[in-house]
């Protein structure tokens, strides 16, 4: 991915500030992590995650780099439209929106569901199962 940081030095841009903050070298790292915009959107996924699930998380850099190594449930897809929302933001010239994120998630529950729905009436299985574990966390 062209950061900022990396179009500047290849001279497409005239400076390498982050699109958000505008105050730092904009980095992968400071882009998903160190800028203060992603940090409020990072701590209003946690607190959405405990209100879901009433579990606290504290996302780190390794998180949003990586995923949480250890965990086989939701949490890492959700990180994934987390940071595919920072992205779209940047794109559109607007700090990152939990809201958005959210419009995402919900979309994403609805394919889900209508994948579902076609494998109940395609295969006669039942599909609940496969809904109830990814409605779990929503």
């Amino acid at each position: 991915m062209y950061t900022n940081a990396k179009l500047f030095k290849i001279s497409l841009l005239l400076n390498d500030k982050c699109t958000f903050c505008d105050s730092s070298k904009e980095e992968l790292y400071h882009l998903f992590f160190e800028c203060s915009h992603a940090q409020i959107f990072w701590k209003t996924f946690s607190s959405w995650w405990f209100e879901l699930v009433k579990e606290n998380i504290t996302i780190t850099l390794k998180d949003i780099i990586l995923g949480l190594l250890d965990r086989t449930d939701i949490i890492n897809y959700l990180i994934i439209l987390g940071k595919l929302c920072i992205l779209e933001c940047r794109k559109a010239g607007i700090h990152p929106d939990f809201n958005i994120f959210l419009k995402k998630v919900k979309i994403k529950f609805e394919t889900e569901k209508y994948i579902a729905n076609k494998y109940l009436q395609i295969s006669g299985k039942d599909g609940k199962q496969f809904l109830l574990n990814f409605c779990r966390y929503l």
